[in-house]
């Protein structure tokens, strides 16, 4: 997470670094894509700050350093080490970071306009057709989605048939009282349990905006229904340790169905490490999926290949590969989404994940209100 008090020095030193990029800035700003490639390619270099997946991304990005002639440097490091490097040289000239991989809610915590070069809508060939709005984020423009992870319900064919799979909550209800102990989910450790949590509680409590962040004692006490709920069907699942627990028992046949993530199942299965028979989908009270953006930071040095390398990134091609490679819900509305586990008639089910601090108040109530009561 990002640390408040960085934020609170941004504004204060932020305005040093885009006066010394403003002159650069604009004349990209003026480029043609033509001419905005050809300045790419004499900067030559780019170093992107992307925190997971890192060897398999170094991997993925040597097609473009072939078609371009452009360096990639990945360094080590994890999202918070990027996030509070990219602050602490907000006010040098030019900063080591020319691209990074931010959370899809990330940029509500500071101004986009300040920190970041852009808007990119406007710069990128096909910057119309992406999505700058993640995990009920807008961030203006400035920073495309290029990943898109989606939480799920997993299920062993070997053990359940498409037809026995609960889709409402009737269903949900149905399937643990004749299938005892069958669906797995954890709480701590991982999303995919508290995403399960949260889609369930929204079916159950509908009467509340998920989609206000704000908590009050009086809007955590209507939840008290979905409580009832998972108390009243305590036999039908096994709370488990972790995201990988959960798949780690489903793919052994302890369970039947399980939440997870759909781009951690499918790196397993890309792995060997369980079964590629294992599969996914969406119930029709929906999942939720959130994902990450990429930016260029205000006083980036190789701005152009920096564009050129976004723009690959969030191509239609790049996006399928992604998802054939990674399990991620592509993001260009034309990548092919049929390679990914998700069927793609699922992915209309898919909801934003509530908006916090109040969203992080159903994962403790179900905690103080089931597990230890």
């Amino acid at each position: 997470m990002l640390r408040k008090v960085a934020f609170l020095a941004l504004a204060t030193v932020l305005p040093l670094a885009g006066i010394q990029t403003e002159a650069a800035a604009k004349d990209l700003i003026q480029m043609s894509w033509d001419e905005i490639v050809a300045q790419a390619k004499k900067e030559g270099q780019i170093n992107w700050f992307h925190w997971y997946s890192q060897p398999a991304m170094r991997e993925q990005v040597k097609t473009f350093e072939a078609q371009y002639g452009i360096k990639v440097t990945i360094p080590d490091g994890d999202a918070k080490t990027n996030i509070d490097k990219m602050l602490a040289e907000r006010s040098r000239a030019q900063a080591d970071i020319d691209v990074i991989s931010l959370g899809g809610s990330t940029p509500q915590n500071f101004k986009a306009e300040e920190l970041l070069f852009g808007p990119l809508k406007p710069l990128l060939p096909e910057g119309a057709k992406l999505r700058y709005v993640m995990e009920g984020t807008d961030n203006k423009g400035y920073a495309p989605a290029f990943w898109g992870n989606q939480t799920a319900i997993a299920y062993n064919p070997a053990r359940v048939s498409q037809s026995e799979l609960p889709h409402t909550l009737d269903e949900f209800v149905a399937f643990m009282k004749k299938n005892p102990g069958e669906l797995g989910f954890n709480v701590e450790n991982g999303g995919s349990g508290p995403a399960l949590i949260e889609s369930i509680t929204r079916a159950v409590v509908t009467d509340i905006d998920y989609s206000q962040g704000a908590s009050t004692p009086e809007k955590i006490a209507k939840l008290a229904p979905a409580w009832k709920w998972f108390k009243d069907n305590r036999q039908g699942y096994i709370i488990t340790a972790s995201n990988a627990d959960s798949i780690t028992r489903l793919n052994g046949g302890e369970f039947k169905i399980i939440a997870a993530w759909e781009d951690q199942l499918a790196a397993l299965q890309r792995k060997g490490e369980i079964s590629k028979d294992i599969k996914m989908y969406i119930p029709s009270f929906g999942f939720p999926g959130g994902g990450n953006v990429i930016a260029i930071p205000a006083n980036a040095k190789n701005k152009a290949a920096a564009l050129v390398l976004i723009n690959w990134l969030t191509s239609a091609k790049t996006q399928t590969e992604f998802a054939k490679s990674f399990g991620i819900a592509p993001q260009h509305p034309e990548a092919d989404s049929a390679v990914a586990l998700i069927p793609a008639a699922d992915r209309k089910y898919s909801t934003v994940w509530a908006a916090k601090p109040f969203g992080d108040e159903i994962k403790k109530g179900f905690i103080n209100q089931v597990t230890q009561n």
